[in-house]
């Protein structure tokens, strides 16, 4: 019981976080497509829509915006 409280009172690294993400995102994926809930096609155009997304917010943000008064 002590050591699950002082775990969560340590801190983590970003890169711990990101590994765990990671490894639950590719969890997450391989059991959907073994019960094939989704194609590997469908996957992949999912994730070229989020970078094409991603892309164009980020062009988005870069941008000057002028206020006329």
């Amino acid at each position: 019981m002590t050591e699950h409280i002082e775990q969560q009172n340590s801190s983590i690294s970003a890169a711990e976080v990101l590994r765990t993400e990671i490894i639950i995102n590719q969890a997450l994926i391989d059991i959907l497509l073994t019960k094939q809930i989704i194609s590997e096609d469908e996957l992949l155009n999912s994730i070229q829509k989020i970078k094409l997304e991603q892309k164009e917010l980020l062009s988005d943000s870069n941008k000057i915006v002028s206020l006329k008064r």
